[in-house]
C-alpha cells in the first residue's frame, strides 16, 4: 500500500470524517436518515478460501432506519483508470460477506438476512474516469430474458477528488466546510495560488479551538501528502499546522526554483544536441564538459525526447 493509500486509511479511520464524505459528496437520499451517532468501525481484514485476503479497505456500519448499512471505502487509489473497477467491487463485497456468514455471533436483523453494503470508491487520478459505475453493463447480454437473469447486478458510488464536475454531489463549492473537503481541495490544487488559498481558510477555520482538534487528522493527512509530493521527510519534524503552512511556503519555492533548474539544463542540453548533430563537438567533449558520462549524457538525451 502506497503511502497516499496510508493517508487516506489513516484519515477515515475517524467516524467524524466518514460521516463529512457521506454527508458532504453522497446524493442518495437514504443518507438524510442515516443515524451517524451508531457508526462503528468494522474489522477491514478478511480472508476467503484460497487464501484471498483484503486488509486494506475502510469499513464502517451505521444505522438506517431499522437495519444496518455497513459503508465500505475503497482506498486502492489507482494513478490511472481501472476498467475492472465493477469487477473488483463485486469481489470484494463478496469476500465481506462471506466474512459476515462465517461470524455466528453476528445479528443480520429480525429476518435474519445479510445487510445492505454501500461501496464507495474514491478516485484521485489526473486522467478522468471512464468505467461504467455498474457491473451489468460490462457483461454481454442477449434477448432471452431467463439467461440475462443470471447477470450479476452490483453498482458502486463514484467520488472523484480531483476532477468535482464528475461528481453527482461535490460540496467544495459552499466553501471550506470540513476537513473531507480540504483533503479534495488540496489534491485539486495545482499551483502555488491554489494552496496559498487552502492554507488562508485553513487559518480561518483553526481559529476555533473545536475545529482546531478535529483538524488534527487532517494535519496528518497533509504531512503525508507533502511528504509524497515534495519527496522529503522534513515535514515530519512539523508539530502544528502552523508549522506545515510555512513548510509548504518553503518547498513550493523550492519546487519553482527545481523547475526553473530543469528548464535551464535542458536548454543546456539542447545546445549541446545541436553541437553534436552538426559535428561541432563529439559526445565525449559534451560528456566531459558538463561533468558526467557518456551513457548519463545519452540517457538525458533521451528523457529531454533528443534522439542522436
Amino acid at each position: 500500500m502506497g503511502k497516499h493509500d496510508i493517508s487516506h486509511k489513516e484519515f477515515y479511520s475517524h467516524p467524524e470524517n466518514v460521516k463529512d464524505l457521506i454527508q458532504g459528496f453522497v446524493a442518495l437520499d437514504c443518507v438524510d436518515d442515516f443515524d451517524f451517532d451508531t457508526l462503528e468501525r468494522e474489522n477491514g481484514s478478511y480472508v476467503a478460501k484460497g487464501n484471498t485476503e483484503r486488509h486494506d479497505d475502510i469499513i464502517w456500519k451505521l444505522r438506517w432506519r431499522d437495519k444496518w448499512v455497513y459503508i465500505y471505502i475503497l482506498i486502492e487509489f489507482q494513478s490511472s483508470v481501472d476498467e475492472a473497477m465493477p469487477v473488483r467491487i463485486m469481489s470484494y463485497l463478496a469476500l465481506l460477506y462471506l466474512s459476515l456468514l462465517e461470524n455466528k455471533n453476528l445479528e443480520y436483523g429480525k429476518k435474519k438476512k445479510l445487510p445492505i453494503v454501500l461501496p464507495i470508491v474514491l478516485y484521485n487520478g489526473r486522467d478522468y474516469w471512464n468505467v461504467p459505475f455498474d457491473i451489468q453493463s460490462i457483461i454481454d447480454d442477449t434477448d432471452d430474458e431467463k439467461l440475462n437473469r443470471y447477470i450479476p447486478k452490483l453498482s458502486y458510488y463514484f467520488i472523484d477528488e480531483v476532477h468535482p464536475e464528475a461528481n453527482e454531489k461535490d460540496s467544495v463549492f459552499k466553501g471550506l466546510i470540513n476537513c473531507v473537503i480540504a483533503t479534495m481541495m488540496l489534491q485539486r490544487a495545482i499551483n502555488k495560488e491554489d494552496f496559498e488559498k487552502l492554507m488562508m481558510m485553513l487559518k480561518e477555520v483553526i481559529k476555533d479551538e473545536k475545529q482546531r482538534k478535529r483538524y488534527e487528522t487532517y494535519m496528518t493527512f497533509m504531512l503525508r501528502f507533502f511528504e509524497n509530493k515534495f519527496e522529503t521527510d522534513e515535514y515530519r519534524k512539523a508539530k502544528n499546522l502552523e508549522e506545515v503552512f510555512k513548510m509548504t511556503y518553503t518547498f513550493i519555492d523550492y519546487e519553482k526554483d527545481k523547475s526553473l533548474e530543469e528548464g535551464k539544463k535542458e536548454g543546456k542540453l539542447s545546445a549541446f544536441y545541436d553541437m553534436i548533430k552538426k559535428g561541432f563537438i563529439t559526445i565525449d567533449q559534451a560528456a566531459s564538459s558538463i561533468g558526467i558520462s557518456n551513457e548519463q549524457l545519452l540517457d538525458d538525451f533521451k528523457k529531454c525526447n533528443l534522439v542522436l
